[in-house]
């Protein structure tokens, strides 16, 4: 346990300064946005000359609404830093494998020297992952309120809808795929992301254990997952609805999905364990 702990932290270490780097994106681009759809609201405001009087009011409102942490998080500058962190994060779950064979002095050399089971290092990388992952999104999570708090008391009340921060949680896209409301959509969105990633892992031990022939090996696997988590959905849709006038009801669909990730998740750690006690060659 003291090597795993060890070699976790490690792997932090070696994205920490990314990690910042993406943490301080996040929250200037994120407080841009504010600045930008605020601007941009209030000088239409201004130039309407709302504050002229009530009627001036009510003609503008009835025209362009008031203004809401919604018209936030639909501006670029907010997204964009969510869409780099996913694209980032989807990248590391490569990185993490092929930096230790192509990068300096071939680190990988050392790391499968160290008296340990190559499985640790193997649930090390897979855990470093899940933890950025998950403090990354929790990181968001914290900085809504006071992106809200700040928002709001830089817009006049009279021209303000306010939003608290569950509620744009529970009725923001971006948000509710983020952090479901429903506990069996968050299951099955963290049981597929979790999955994710142990099947990435795979594919890479297995272009590393075959080389050209891993490479399709992977692609084959690959697909391989991704039939087998739609195949209940098919079935029900194309099979039972059609032939025998019945479905599946949503939480048997569901059971036998959590079913599938479970064994996806277990069939990939076998293999990969597999291939780094006997085929991955470094």
């Amino acid at each position: 346990m003291n090597r795993f702990i060890k070699l976790v932290n490690f792997e932090m270490n070696r994205f920490i300064k990314l990690y910042i780097g993406l943490l301080v994106l996040t929250a200037i681009s994120q407080f841009v946005s504010i600045f930008i759809a605020k601007s941009d609201y209030l000088n239409r405001a201004e130039q309407a000359k709302y504050a002229s009087s009530s009627k001036a009011l009510e003609e503008f409102i009835s025209v362009n609404g008031t203004i809401s942490f919604h018209h936030v998080t639909n501006n670029i500058f907010f997204v964009a830093p969510i869409a780099i962190c996913v694209a980032l994060m989807l990248l590391y779950i490569f990185m993490i494998w092929y930096r230790d064979y192509f990068g300096k002095n071939t680190f990988i050399y050392r790391l499968f020297m160290v008296p340990t089971s190559r499985m640790t290092i193997y649930y090390a990388k897979a855990i470093t992952i899940l933890i950025m992952i998950l403090s990354l999104i929790a990181y968001q999570f914290i900085l809504l309120p006071i992106e809200i708090t700040i928002f709001e008391n830089s817009v006049p009340s009279e021209l303000l809808s306010k939003v608290s921060t569950l509620d744009l949680i529970l009725n923001n896209m971006l948000f509710t795929t983020v952090l479901p409301s429903n506990f069996i959509q968050f299951l099955l969105s963290y049981g597929v992301g979790l999955v994710s990633i142990f099947a990435i892992f795979t594919v890479i031990l297995l272009e590393r254990s075959f080389r050209w022939k891993g490479i399709v090996l992977g692609i084959l696997y690959a697909a391989f997952i991704v039939i087998v988590l739609i195949s209940p959905i098919l079935i029900n849709e194309l099979v039972l609805m059609p032939n025998n006038g019945f479905s599946l009801y949503p939480k048997e669909v569901f059971y036998i999905e959590l079913g599938l990730i479970g064994l996806i998740t277990a069939i990939s750690i076998m293999l990969s364990k597999y291939l780094l006690q006997n085929k991955v060659s470094v």
